[in-house]
C-alpha cells in the first residue's frame, strides 16, 4: 500500500510485537546458534553457523512455531543427542537490546494514540520494558508468559482489544512476523504493518485478506504512516 492510500485517521491505538520489532534481539539469536554448533561438535557434529541461520530461515518462511526446535531435528537426528545439546544450551535474554530509535518512536506515537503491547516473551515483559524506557508509554501490555495465550491465537488479540476497550478497525498491529503478527491480527479485524527485519524477514506474504496494509523495511519507517503534525 502506497502512503497516499493509508488513513490513519480512524486508529486510536497501535500494538507492538516486542521481539525483533521493538527490541534486538540478534546477539541472543548468534550466541543460540554458536551455542548449539559447539555442543552439537561436542557430540562429533560437524555444522556450520551460515547453514543454521539459514535453516532458521527457512522455518520461519514456513510459519514454524518453533523454527530453533525444526532445524535441531534437521540437523541432529537422534533425540538423544538433541536432548544432551540442549542441555549446554542457554538463551540469552538478557542481551536483548531496544533498537536505537525505538523509544522515541514510541515517545512521539504516544502523544497521539494509545500504545499496546501482543507478544510472545517471557515472564517480566514489563519489567524489561521498564529497563528499557519504553514503559512509560505503553498502556496495555499482553505477554504470553502472563496471559496463558501466545500469538497467532486470536484469542490472544480479542483479549488485547478487551484490555484497550478498542474495536479492531480502530488498531493497527506492528511486527516483523506475518505468521504471528499480520494474519491474525488481519483476521480479528485490525490493520497491520509489516516490519521486515530479523529471521521472518522473507516470510511469504499471504493472498488473501490476511496481507499486511504496510510493510516497511525497518521500524523507523512507520512513521511515514502513523505520524501526525
Amino acid at each position: 500500500m502506497q502512503a497516499a492510500e493509508w488513513d490513519n485517521g480512524t486508529i486510536s491505538w497501535v500494538f507492538f510485537d516486542v521481539g525483533e520489532t521493538l527490541v534486538d534481539e540478534s546477539k541472543p539469536i548468534r550466541e543460540s546458534i554458536r551455542q548449539f554448533v559447539e555442543q552439537a561438535a561436542k557430540l562429533g557434529y560437524r555444522i556450520e553457523p551460515h547453514i543454521v541461520e539459514q535453516a532458521l530461515m527457512h522455518y520461519h518462511g514456513l510459519f514454524s512455531s518453533f523454527p530453533m526446535r525444526d532445524v535441531m531435528e534437521q540437523l541432529i537426528r537422534s533425540e538423544e543427542d538433541r536432548l544432551e545439546i540442549r542441555k549446554g544450551m542457554v538463551y540469552r535474554k538478557d542481551w536483548d537490546e531496544p533498537f536505537a530509535d525505538a523509544v522515541g518512536i514510541l515517545e512521539q506515537l504516544s502523544r497521539h494514540y494509545k500504545l499496546g503491547i501482543i507478544a510472545n516473551q517471557s515472564a517480566g515483559t514489563a519489567a524489561r520494558l521498564e529497563q528499557y524506557g519504553m514503559l512509560k508509554y505503553i498502556s496495555v501490555v499482553c505477554s504470553s508468559a502472563e496471559e496463558g495465550l501466545s500469538k497467532p491465537d486470536v484469542r490472544f488479540y480479542e483479549r488485547a482489544l478487551g484490555e484497550a476497550r478498542c474495536k479492531a478497525e480502530h488498531a493497527v498491529m506492528i511486527g516483523d512476523r506475518i505468521d504471528n503478527d499480520v494474519i491474525p491480527a488481519k483476521r480479528v479485524g485490525m490493520r497491520a504493518i509489516w516490519v521486515r527485519q530479523g529471521l521472518a524477514r522473507h516470510q511469504p506474504i499471504p493472498l488473501d485478506h490476511t496481507a499486511p496494509d504496510v510493510m516497511v523495511e525497518r521500524l523507523d519507517g512507520i512513521m511515514n504512516y502513523l505520524a501526525r503534525i
